[in-house]
């Protein structure tokens, strides 16, 4: 597999993240990370799955009519390793289109079998928040 593929697939388990957070897809989202994955959020911090799905269940009421967006991604791979800083920006989607929150996620990736899995995600929240 190519470099470029590789970016190309770890760009898709970023957006699938989001996205499935706005669908309250918790259950979809945990399958992206391995089985010891971190997770590091405002609110808290998760080692392994099931503490990945717990995190993320504490955040849904936070999180239900807002959309979670990703932009300026860089990715960089290193074998069977890849890097990748993303910025965020949280709105409403149901009463304004208001920012409610920006910030930055910091992830490490592994592939496994041949497929990217998350293995560290940690986001840094804009001070302004």
């Amino acid at each position: 597999m190519s470099v470029v593929e590789d970016k190309f697939l770890i760009q898709e388990i970023i957006h699938s993240y989001s996205i499935h957070l706005d669908m309250e897809r918790i259950d979809v989202i945990t399958e992206l990370f391995v089985e010891e994955g971190k997770l590091e959020l405002r609110i808290g911090k998760a080692k392994g799955k099931t503490e990945i799905s717990n995190l993320l269940q504490q955040i849904l009421p936070h999180t239900k009519g807002k959309r979670h967006f990703i932009t300026n991604t860089l990715i960089e791979c290193d074998g069977d390793e890849a890097f990748a800083q993303s910025y965020l920006f949280v709105t409403e989607a149901i009463q304004s289109k208001e920012t409610v929150l920006t910030g930055v996620y910091f992830d490490t990736f592994v592939k496994i079998d041949g497929a990217w899995k998350i293995h560290t995600r940690k986001l840094v929240v804009d001070l302004s928040n």
